[in-house]
């Protein structure tokens, strides 16, 4: 047992000359480009490519992360926003002769309302939220529960039109047949 690991695999026969040849020259170059640095350079190289490609998958997973969470918000605000919105939904009477007329978006839409709803409408304590293209009379408060989460779902109360009072003109009533 004197002998090196290579002879003693040569005299039981389990490698060949050829291949403890082969073994030797890639000794040698190993050894040679250690000398000149040229492994080192290769070893750094391939390390900065893994941590780049750590990194890159890392930026990637934490987009897809963000994204999920996200998702997940929105879907809790629709979904709480729904729940506010059914549980808190006034009834519309259904044999009332009163129409409420109201303006979503560029076309008009009409509730048929009671007096004391039709009266509510007017000072704010009733909104009209449209949610899955479906009109609903909710109270003020829940409306406002309701904005806070997605401002896009409650109507916007109708504007004023009464005169100022300093208005030199407020006493003139525009007739309704008026045509330009």
């Amino acid at each position: 047992m004197a002998g090196s690991l290579q002879d003693q695999l040569l005299k039981a026969g389990l490698a060949s000359k050829q291949q403890a040849k082969q073994a030797k020259q890639q000794k040698r170059k190993k050894a040679k480009q250690q000398k000149s640095g040229q492994a080192v350079d290769e070893n750094q190289q391939q390390r900065e490519q893994l941590e780049a490609a750590r990194q890159a998958k890392a930026a990637r997973d934490r987009e897809l992360n963000l994204k999920r969470q996200q998702d997940q918000a929105e879907k809790a605000t629709l979904s709480e926003v729904r729940q506010l919105i059914e549980a808190h939904r006034v009834g519309l009477p259904k044999d009332s002769d009163l129409r409420y007329n109201f303006a979503h978006g560029s076309t008009i839409h009409h509730l048929y309302v009671d007096s004391k709803q039709l009266e509510q409408l007017a000072r704010g304590q009733l909104r009209i939220a449209c949610y899955e293209g479906v009109y609903s009379l909710v109270p003020g408060d829940i409306a406002e529960r309701i904005e806070q989460r997605l401002q896009d779902i409650i109507l916007p109360r109708p504007v004023d039109d009464t005169p100022a009072e300093d208005d030199p003109y407020a006493d003139y009533a525009i007739p309704d047949d008026l045509m330009w």
